[in-house]
């Protein structure tokens, strides 16, 4: 049974869960270019009807485009269904580990050795002759851009995925440098993919002011689809294993440990979410990320101003209170605002 604290925060969860479909940044995964001229005319020439009928022919032509054009295999493997990565698995259990291409770290590098290059000829070979099957034929302009079109969600969606988690981090850089607050790593804002902080063999997000004095640890969790057991499981258990390094390092009782939770992904099952709000000190997400800033001003011993949409005041109360924010009912012309999620907040540097 849950505590009434983290029930608390699971309606508050609940309240502000992000709404990605609207986001811009999740436009930008969203929205898949058409095929250009040369890629069709590249696609229509390999897709013949005579290639396609002989697998040899189908090989030897793959071969010289990919030969010239590495970077052309990632456009097939989306034709045909699949992403980036799969290829790269399905070789390795085919080659084992003894006859294994080299390359086998990204399909670009695959097929640019030539032992590497008749493994994916192979492979593709097999995919493009089961998806373009006679009565497909011929193959139009038409139907290779449906094709783009519909299979980019799926292709994208790894990628999409592994950089939706570093968005949230980079909004916490950019939010932390825009209000003057001290923060690690430093280059963050800029560069999301960033090694993390280390401190006793944890890996955090963000820490302030420094991993020296890391009085505010953030970890960041965002999830816009079903991840499953594993996944919500994976996430609750980095915060109990943050909690743990921290009492075993006697400082527990100095720092915050703020989650950066957010995305309808955590419905699939609210036992990883329940277990993250549980176990962190605060949370945040997109739209309460100011509350990052709030508390990154407290640890800092600055003061700071938030203004917040009116029918939220109530409920931020206690949260600002405690961490000696004031609630601004407008914004001061005197005083530098930021805008955060929904709110706006001013640190006084």
């Amino acid at each position: 049974m849950q505590d009434s604290t983290t029930q608390n925060r699971i309606e508050e969860f609940n309240r502000f869960v992000w709404n990605h479909s609207e986001d811009e940044f999740q436009g930008k995964f969203d929205d898949c270019a058409f095929l250009d001229d040369q890629e069709t005319s590249k696609l229509v020439k390999l897709l013949s009807e005579s290639n396609l009928d002989s697998t040899e022919q189908l090989s030897a032509t793959l071969d010289d485009i990919l030969s010239e054009e590495p970077e052309f295999i990632l456009l097939l493997l989306q034709i045909v269904g699949l992403t980036r990565n799969k290829i790269l698995s399905d070789i390795k259990g085919k080659c084992g580990t003894e006859n294994r291409p080299r390359g086998l770290s990204k399909a670009t590098s695959l097929v640019r050795n030539e032992l590497g290059r008749k493994y994916a000829c192979e492979y593709l070979v097999a995919h493009l002759q089961r998806v373009f099957r006679p009565e497909s034929r011929p193959v139009s302009i038409e139907t290779l851009q449906a094709l783009r079109q519909a299979t980019w969600p799926g292709y994208v969606r790894q990628e999409r995925a592994k950089r939706m988690g570093h968005e949230a981090e980079r909004r916490l850089g950019v939010l932390f440098k825009e209000c003057g607050l001290p923060f690690e790593p430093i280059e963050l804002a800029e560069n999301p993919l960033c090694q993390d902080i280390d401190i006793d063999g944890q890996s955090y997000d963000l820490v302030s002011p420094n991993s020296k004095r890391a009085f505010l640890r953030v970890l960041s969790t965002v999830h816009t689809s079903n991840i499953g057991q594993y996944g919500e499981s994976k996430d609750a258990l980095e915060m109990k294993q943050a909690n743990e390094t921290m009492i075993n390092a006697g400082v527990r009782n100095q720092v915050t440990l703020l989650a950066l939770v957010d995305g309808v992904g955590f419905e699939s099952n609210r036992k990883g979410l329940a277990g993250v709000l549980a176990s962190s000190d605060e949370f945040c997400q997109f739209a309460t990320i100011w509350k990052a800033a709030v508390i990154g001003a407290f640890v800092n011993k600055k003061s700071c101003s938030v203004f917040l949409p009116e029918n939220q005041r109530i409920h931020f109360h206690s949260f600002c209170k405690k961490y000696g924010a004031n609630i601004e009912s407008s914004k001061n012309p005197n005083l530098k605002w930021v805008e955060a999620g929904e709110s706006y907040i001013s640190v006084i540097n």
